[in-house]
């Protein structure tokens, strides 16, 4: 997996688009903001997704962030069943990404 620094300790939780003039939504968009969740921390930070690129595209990061939560939302559906007794790491299962 493509930077495997941020996969591991972080999970981007909502994006919002960075505007040339942060101050005005009309003009162009530069770059976007992530709502970052870093579980062993329990907390949230906001985070310029170019400084977490590293070699990922933008299309890498956010098909990686949809595959990942993805299989959150299967782990959570198992976790239901009781297939599972607890979830650490949304990438529980995804060896193979």
């Amino acid at each position: 997996m493509k930077n495997r620094t941020y996969w591991t300790y972080n999970l981007p939780l909502q994006v919002w688009p960075k505007y040339q003039d942060p101050d005005n939504e009309k003009t162009e968009v530069v770059g976007w903001r992530i709502l970052n969740y870093m579980p062993r921390r329990q907390s949230c930070t906001l985070v310029d997704l170019e400084e977490e690129l590293e070699e990922q595209t933008e299309e890498e990061f956010f098909n990686t962030a949809a595959l990942i939560l993805e299989n959150l939302a299967g782990l959570f559906r198992k976790l239901a069943k009781k297939e599972i007794g607890h979830i650490y790491y949304p990438t529980g299962g995804m060896e193979g990404l």
